[in-house]
């Protein structure tokens, strides 16, 4: 096997937020389809509160250790996310804290060395990633010991990998030794010792690393938005090819033996990435599946045992799986059969030793659920599954839709609306961030779904579209963004979506607002600027209100990344860019705005900094208008702590039944509304 590791990815050029998915997990063997929850009848207009939606028992990223001894998620605790281990029968409630970080973790991966675990952690969101290894006794309630791997806090580190050979050997990403470049290290986790195995010199943001913790692909991002492969061969780097602009690929799988690769891309003419395979003797390119329906780029692909794609996956408004062998299909059937239809299974791994499946279950109304199949018995194994906190008939009526823009263009969007009222709602338009990202239909699939699901239950229709620009729709879709940022089909798509649910009799079209973080934070202001008539309330959540700020705020060392960036929003060391990113920022319109806006910032942020929102909040106050701006000072790029984003869901909600007339609860915790008020900003003091 080997590790797809990627720069690109971690780079800068995308502003999309993250967040660990609501995933459960452990237990003893079970029938899936006799997990029914029994639960009183309710009433259906009853408000779910804040705190049952964003609930602090609920666990997040639940694994099993590679001993399958073990089980570990992360939970609120101590105020912020922290791991958790338990025993693999052992039940949730035995489940002991193995870290009491005030600001949390960001996530965690088991070592192959036994009750060992890597944890990742930054300070308080400033995304400069360290590693600890945590070690702990069989006996939970000895503490364990937690030695800190990385030597520079001002430096991001990358897990990649452990090696197979010799698990003392970590595989890291890191820029310490040059700030302009990203290298690839070889950790001795005895020494501490960082060994340059990898001198990034071609600037690759796009690497495959075999099982030895080697380079052995690399492909870097070209000013002209191309890219070039390059393969190792004889201690040389030699050229496989050089895409056209705008045309890209990833990594899968490399097979050391048959010194071939398996990659997604959109090259040679194709327009939706599929499964290629390079044979690296002749550099001949090959197609190995490509999405039947022609609808979606490759989505996720699982290998077996002879180093062969086993299943294929496709996601347009649901996830598609295709079985390559008849006994793969067999398999599938038989854990498919466990659901219902509304449960998309995704099958992330196979332990072919064992002949066990990692499946993910996700749904639109109940968090992602996790289990491993045991195909010689036929059984799942419950991993921690929690039942869901609010019962299904409280959350929205989820749906993937397609409507027609202005031009002619097919969008897919996720409608979440009441499941009683359903029309002349008041609506929010609920853009991703990114741009370069898309949702998708189930509850844990991405961060805004259970807000989605919050603010239906509050009476509004929350429209969720994959505008122009987004992932997953083939390469045409995407580059239609390009420089359509803020006045062209990317904002366009917005208001077709919010036109297409006013004449459907869904959404009252005077009672329309948008709600977004990062791009989608930016879709926000620019909705009050340059459509000011279209939104009677606008939050935006860390966006940037200057595209020339924002880019100008960015270390040196993303510059070499960020071709595609500067191809579809530009470069502001070009004049002409320049003035093409200055006619898009809202800053610049201010003088336009007459929603109300709520403005949501971490101090901390180092992707939009805070005088993105203090730069708009001033002007405002300037000019006399009102705008509402919360500031936490311990935040990053989206909101961790949990008392922090109960508060902020809490002004959210106020802020929207002001202005477009939804529900609101009047029984929030004293404490919430406290703290609220700590994090409000005086704008008259900027």
């Amino acid at each position: 096997m080997t590790n797809k590791y990627s720069l690109f990815k971690k780079s800068i050029i995308s502003i999309g937020m993250c967040s660990g998915l609501l995933l459960s997990g452990c237990g003893t063997p079970i029938n899936a389809t006799q997990q029914v929850v029994t639960q009183t009848p309710v009433d259906s207009h009853a408000l779910v509160p804040v705190e049952a939606i964003f609930d602090k028992s609920e666990i997040y990223g639940v694994s099993i250790s590679q001993d399958n001894q073990w089980i570990a998620f992360m939970k609120v605790h101590k105020g912020a996310q922290n791991l958790f281990v338990v025993p693999r029968d052992g039940s949730l409630e035995q489940a002991l804290p193995l870290t009491n970080y005030a600001d949390g973790i960001d996530g965690f991966r088991w070592s192959k060395n036994r009750n060992e675990v890597f944890i990742f952690r930054d300070h308080e969101g400033n995304e400069n990633n360290q590693i600890f290894r945590l070690s702990f006794q069989h006996d939970l309630s000895i503490a364990p010991s937690i030695d800190k791997l990385t030597a520079y806090d001002d430096v991001n580190y990358g897990f990649e990998s452990q090696l197979n050979s010799n698990p003392d050997i970590l595989v890291v990403a890191a820029n310490h030794q040059d700030r302009g470049r990203i290298d690839l290290f070889h950790l001795d986790m005895t020494t501490k010792n960082m060994v340059n195995v990898f001198v990034n010199e071609f600037g690759f943001n796009e690497q495959l690393v075999s099982d030895d913790g080697l380079v052995v692909l690399g492909a870097n991002l070209n000013r002209d938005n191309t890219s070039t492969l390059l393969k190792s061969s004889d201690e040389k780097w030699l050229e496989v090819m050089t895409t056209k602009p705008g045309e890209t690929f990833e990594f899968y799988h490399y097979d050391k033996a048959a010194n071939t690769a398996y990659i997604s891309a959109d090259i040679q003419g194709r327009d939706k990435q599929e499964l290629l395979l390079i044979d690296l003797n002749t550099n001949a390119i090959s197609t190995a599946h490509t999405d039947p329906l022609a609808q979606s780029d490759l989505h996720h692909v699982v290998f077996g045992k002879d180093n062969q794609p086993l299943i294929v996956s496709y996601y347009g408004g649901r996830l598609r799986n295709y079985s390559l062998t008849e006994t793969a299909k067999a398999i599938l059937e038989d854990i498919n059969g466990n659901f219902d239809d509304q449960a998309d299974v995704l099958v992330n791994k196979i332990d072919h030793e064992k002949n066990q499946w990692h499946i993910s279950v996700s749904s639109p109304d109940r968090p992602k659920r996790k289990f491993v199949y045991a195909a010689d018995s036929k059984t799942l194994i419950d991993l921690l599954n929690q039942k869901p906190k609010v019962d299904p008939s409280l959350l929205g009526d989820r749906t993937s839709i397609t409507y027609t823009a202005k031009d002619g263009q097919l969008i897919q969007a996720y409608l979440t609306m009441p499941r009683k009222t359903q029309t002349n709602l008041p609506l929010i338009v609920l853009p991703h961030g990114g741009p370069w990202a898309r949702d998708h239909w189930g509850y844990s699939s991405d961060y805004f779904v259970p807000f989605a699901h919050f603010f239906a239950n509050r009476g509004y229709a929350v429209l969720q579209p994959n505008f122009r620009g987004s992932l997953g729709f083939g390469k045409r879709f995407t580059m239609q963004g390009e420089r359509n940022w803020g006045t062209g089909v990317m904002q366009q798509d917005l208001t077709d979506g919010v036109q297409y649910l006013v004449e459907k009799g869904i959404a009252d079209g005077d009672r329309v607002g948008i709600l977004g973080a990062s791009y989608g934070g930016y879709a926000a202001l620019a909705g009050t600027t340059f459509t000011p008539d279209l939104y009677q309330a606008a939050i935006s959540y860390v966006g940037p209100s200057s595209l020339i700020t924002l880019v100008e705020s960015w270390p040196e060392v993303y510059r070499p990344y960020l071709g595609t960036w500067f191809k579809a929003v530009g470069d502001p060391l070009i004049e002409s860019d320049r003035q093409d990113m200055a006619s898009r920022s809202p800053i610049n319109f201010v003088d336009r705005i007459k929603t109300p806006l709520m403005l949501i910032q971490g101090a901390n942020d180092p992707r939009v900094t805070q005088i993105e929102s203090d730069n708009i909040a001033r002007e405002l106050h300037r000019t006399g208008r009102n705008v509402e701006y919360i500031l936490a000072k311990d935040e990053g790029h989206g909101f961790k702590k949990h008392n922090n984003k109960v508060a902020t869901v809490v002004a959210m909600e106020a802020f929207f039944a002001k202005h477009l007339g939804g529900k609101k609860s009047n029984s929030v915790d004293a404490s919430i509304k406290a703290h609220l008020f700590s994090l409000k900003v005086d704008t008259s003091k900027l």
